[in-house]
């Protein structure tokens, strides 16, 4: 594993190169269907919104912008008769940083139901949008693309339950491999890494983390301010670089000092810009980043497998609050929760697998065709957790601010 983190440095910058400036692109809809009654709510982040534009309308605000947008580019039939709009696309009230569009159709009789989504693909072609369409007995998830906007769902069905365990499965891995932020978070643990055991406590831990919280979240047991978890997501991977740069004494001795002056120039942004984010707020996560790295800096230049473990869990609490997000948009009944869950873990650990082995395969291939890189893991290791912490404290800023 001593090439572990030079690989993960070029899978950082690969991961960087081609990802989207607006990180992951997605939104959510939850469809019913009731005595040809078809009601629909779209969800999507407002920094999502921001891709659009409409002609002459450059003083429309977010919300109005979506709701035109799903105006245009949402159509539903039943057995190719098409669905007729009882009214124009609504603006529900929503959580800040999000927008939500209430959409109502009428439909007529018939045996299956056809959902088209053309939301977003054509300024993201990256874009996903998680389904869920219920109707009676009737229910069906999807995850809709720019190659696959359409979904069907059997009005009829001969098993009464349409929904497919391997969509939530499906969701998981996308959330962390098309997520930059998690995957930033994850690579930014893994860089420090030496050895198997090492790589093994960094995933359990993030594993044990982000599955406590996600379960609570998407019971309605906990529920936390999303633009505080996004803000706190893109600190934990500020914290977890700056982790990896602690060297020695010299280093510790300004390290806290740094971190907090750092973070604590948040403080000159004016209040009205930063909405949600009170100056105690601030001061609060500048003294924990500063205290975080400065207590870190006492430790010894190998970082602990138990402290690597704790930090991961810890961190994964976070991260799993985030994970919960587009869970709860689809507005799941509680029957499906179980398998919701299992699922969706499921795919999260296959993705964070997929990172694993193809740092694994990397230095495999390192070590057998350029052992002379060995050489350069430090410095680049160093050039990678310094990027990480550049990103980190960037999405926190934007995300403060947005």
């Amino acid at each position: 594993m001593k090439l572990l983190r030079i690989c993960c440095a070029a899978m950082l910058l690969c991961a960087f190169s081609i990802a989207h400036p607006h990180e992951r692109s997605e939104s959510t809809s939850h469809w019913t269907l009731d005595n040809g009654e078809l009601h629909g709510i779209v969800t999507a982040r407002t920094r999502e919104v921001t891709r659009l534009t409409l002609p002459d309308d450059s003083y429309a605000s977010l919300a109005q912008i979506l709701a035109a947008h799903v105006q245009r580019s949402v159509a539903a039939s039943i057995d190719e008769t098409a669905c007729v709009s009882r009214q124009s696309p609504t603006v529900l009230e929503s959580e800040p940083g999000y927008v939500r569009i209430d959409v109502r159709l009428r439909c007529g009789a018939g045996n299956r139901l056809t959902l088209k989504l053309d939301t977003f693909f054509a300024v993201a072609p990256s874009h996903h949008h998680f389904l869920y369409v219920e109707a009676g007995q009737a229910r069906r998830e999807a995850i809709l693309t720019a190659a696959m906007p359409v979904a069907q769902l059997d009005l009829h069905p001969s098993n009464g339950n349409d929904t497919h365990f391997g969509q939530f499965v499906r969701m998981g891995i996308e959330h962390i491999v098309t997520g930059a932020d998690h995957l930033a978070f994850l690579l930014a643990l893994l860089i420090s890494a030496r050895t198997l055991r090492q790589v093994l406590a960094i995933v359990t831990g993030f594993t044990l983390g982000h599955s406590l919280t996600l379960s609570l979240a998407v019971s309605g047991i906990v529920q936390a301010d999303r633009t505080a978890v996004e803000c706190l997501i893109g600190l934990t991977i500020a914290l977890a670089a700056a982790q990896n740069l602690i060297r020695g004494g010299r280093e510790g001795r300004i390290a806290g000092p740094l971190a907090i002056a750092i973070t604590g120039t948040l403080l000159l942004i004016p209040a009205e810009l930063r909405p949600g984010m009170p100056a105690a707020l601030i001061i609060a996560l500048a003294v924990v980043a500063g205290g975080t790295v400065w207590l870190g800096s006492a430790r010894r230049t190998e970082f602990s497998i138990p402290a690597r473990f704790t930090m991961a869990m810890g961190f994964g609490l976070v991260h799993g609050l985030g994970f919960a997000s587009a869970l709860q948009d689809l507005h799941l009944p509680r029957s499906l929760l179980a398998q919701t869950l299992l699922g969706f873990n499921i795919g999260v650990e296959v993705g964070q697998l997929l990172v694993v082995t193809a740092a694994a395969v990397a230095i495999t291939t390192v070590a057998r065709w350029a052992p002379g890189l060995r050489r350069q893991a430090e410095p680049s290791a160093a050039v990678a957790s310094a990027t990480l912490l550049a990103a980190g404290l960037a999405w926190f800023l934007t995300r403060a601010i947005a």
